[in-house]
Formats: structure tokens, sequence, C-alpha cells
């Protein structure tokens, strides 16, 4: 019975839900398709794909321990954005960022080249929780959000007539929080909260990008 009941209420989490999840946010908008661009800037990735899928993600049981009257589970699905959709919100984010800081007119009539090197585009749902057993089973859920720690990298060139002016490469760090369920709170929801995070640092490191490689110009 303790075994069947750990089952219930622990196995209601898993890739099949988080990707209808990260799906439902992404999917329908088609964020994941490769983003037009700009005539005097470029953006590119040896990450970039032509898979449809928003995400992947695996299931994995890091702990259990059975013992009389207390039970310890730990399971970790780690969720892989398809890396299409940090990409164009980089895209985005550079074009209009570059336009309001007038990279075109910094260039001055060349034209820029980026290349993302390394993006954060994963995270992992870690659901840990005990099941007490006195008559019947208790369980309650610690769950966590815990980011990717890769920072984003771009090297830059400057392009006039096909021949290279200027390259450099740029470095931000990944300030994505750690989230964790708060009572009573649906994992669906907080699913939300953690992209709606996620997707705001994407931009917030494009910009810096930008300052950056402007700095260097």
């Amino acid at each position: 019975m303790i075994i069947t009941i750990t089952i219930l209420l622990t196995g209601c989490l898993g890739p099949k839900k988080i990707n209808k999840w990260v799906d439902g946010r992404y999917g329908e908008s088609n964020n994941f398709k490769s983003k037009s661009q700009s005539d005097y800037l470029s953006v590119t990735s040896p990450f970039i794909t032509t898979d449809q899928k928003s995400s992947s993600t695996k299931k994995e049981t890091k702990n259990m321990l059975p013992l009389l009257f207390y039970w310890q589970y730990d399971y970790v699905n780690t969720c892989t954005l398809n890396p299409n959709i940090p990409i164009n919100t980089f895209k985005s984010a550079v074009q209009s960022y570059s336009n309001a800081k007038r990279l075109k007119q910094k260039v001055g009539g060349q034209k820029i080249e980026l290349t993302i090197n390394k993006i954060p585009n994963l995270f992992v749902i870690n659901d840990r929780g005990p099941i007490i057993r006195v008559i019947y089973a208790v369980s309650w859920d610690n769950v966590t959000f815990q980011p990717d720690n890769t920072d984003m990298d771009v090297s830059y060139k400057i392009m006039k007539d096909n021949i290279e002016t200027k390259k450099g490469s740029v470095t931000v760090s990944n300030t994505v929080k750690i989230l964790g369920l708060k009572y009573l709170q649906s994992i669906k929801k907080i699913t939300g909260q953690y992209l709606d995070q996620y997707d705001e640092n994407i931009k917030l490191m494009s910009k810096q990008v930008v300052d950056q490689i402007i700095a260097a110009l």
C-alpha cells in the first residue's frame, strides 16, 4: 500500500506533463522557429536546429530510502529547451536594443556578425518529499526549479566588403534564480513563473552583450 501511494503521489510530475506545459508556452506561437535578421546585423549559432519540439525532459530517481516509519524520495526532471527559443529571444532583444543604442551608426556602414557560442537552455525540477507512515501515509513535496549555470558567450566580427576589420567576444553571467514551490501553489503555475524569469533574463543578458560590444568598438 505504501509503495502504491508513493507512486500515485509522486509519479504525476514527469516529462510528458512538463513538455506539454513548455509547448503550451512556446509551441503555439512558433517561437522556436528561426527569425529574420536585419541588413547590418546577423546572428548565428551552432545550436540552431530544425527540431520542432519545444523541449525534451528526462526524469531520474536520485534517492529512495524505504524505512519502517519514513520514506524519502528524490525525483529529478531535467528539461532542455529547444535552443531556438533563447536564440530567437536573443535575436529580438539584440535587434531592438541595438537600434535604441544606435549600434548601426557605431558600426559605420559595416556589418556585424554575432555567433552565440553558449546560451542557457536547461533547468531542473527537483521534487523531494518524505512519506511518513503511522496508520496511513502522509506526503508533502519540496519542489525547486534550479537553473542551468551556463553563461552567455557571444563572439562578434565586423565586416566591410567581406573583409574582417575587427573581432572579439563577450561573456555575460547567468543570473536566473532558484524558485521554490509555495504552499498550495500549482507546479504548472510556478513553471510559468520560472519561464517568465528565464525569458526576461535572456533579454537582459542580450542587452548586456550589446553594451559590451559597443564599449569595445
